[in-house]
């Protein structure tokens, strides 16, 4: 990778910058994106080790490191400020962004987020599970861990979503790079990730959390989130589990919409 993230924009006007989730990329938004280009400048990244930002160096996958990718894009595009909705893995890292550039941000919207994990015996079991991953992505490739990745009870409502949609993610998914999504744990995995709740009263910028109404742990977390940022609000959206952004695209991008404009 030459020391920049991949990203794609679409439509004009107010700048919403997309950070999707682990095992995805720019192409995981392409629903929202129809509706959202029609009132901002969308801007879909790759995060690092995904779709189009592979990079081999391990060093590179920090969140501080992260933050700094994204900012070079705003830095490009020539942004002072930018909305920015973060998915999963790509929540926790707009999180982190906020926490370290809340006046680079207009207004903050989280899909499925956590600020991490806070007892220390939850987070070293997570670190045993992303291990885990990370040794079948080497034994068994990239077939076997998305096939491993998508029997995980996190996505069971997927279950009922079009084979069309379900085979769009699952090529997206199997697009990925091993050693990318390795690295990918390792650095930016909730086993290894710091408990961060505590910093979130650093972010003072409006912000929208959505949770899907059959994902109780992330019900949680969003509520967890809202009491520590002053200016926030938690939204359940309806039949949905944890892939908002793919089990209600477009429910998820005219309530950012509404809320980008109208509040």
């Amino acid at each position: 990778m030459n020391k920049k993230l991949f990203y794609r924009e679409d439509g004009s006007g107010i700048p919403l910058l997309l950070i999707h989730g682990f095992t995805g990329s720019n192409e995981s938004f392409e629903t929202s994106i129809r509706y959202l280009r029609q009132y901002f400048k969308v801007i879909t990244i790759d995060m690092i080790g995904h779709g189009k930002s592979f990079d081999k160096n391990p060093n590179n996958y920090t969140f501080e490191r992260s933050v700094e990718l994204i900012k070079d894009i705003l830095i490009e595009l020539n942004l002072k400020k930018t909305n920015l909705l973060g998915y999963s893995l790509g929540g926790r890292l707009a999180l982190h962004f906020a926490i370290n550039s809340t006046e680079l941000i207009n207004k903050l919207i989280l899909c499925s987020t956590s600020p991490g994990i806070k007892d220390k015996s939850d987070r070293k079991a997570r670190q045993n599970s992303d291990s885990y991953l990370a040794d079948l992505l080497l034994d068994q490739g990239i077939g076997g861990f998305v096939d491993y990745w998508e029997s995980l009870s996190l996505w069971g409502s997927e279950k009922r979503l079009s084979n069309k949609i379900k085979i769009t993610m699952r090529k997206i998914r199997l697009n990925q790079k091993p050693l990318g999504l390795i690295n990918s744990l390792n650095s930016q995995g909730q086993g290894i990730q710091k408990y961060i709740l505590k910093n979130l009263k650093k972010i003072q910028n409006k912000t929208l959390i959505f949770a899907g109404e059959k994902d109780e742990k992330y019900i949680k977390y969003s509520y967890e989130i809202q009491k520590n940022i002053k200016d926030s609000k938690v939204k359940i959206v309806p039949n949905s589990g944890h892939n908002l952004i793919l089990e209600n695209p477009i429910y998820i991008a005219k309530k950012t919409k509404d809320f980008i404009l109208k509040e």
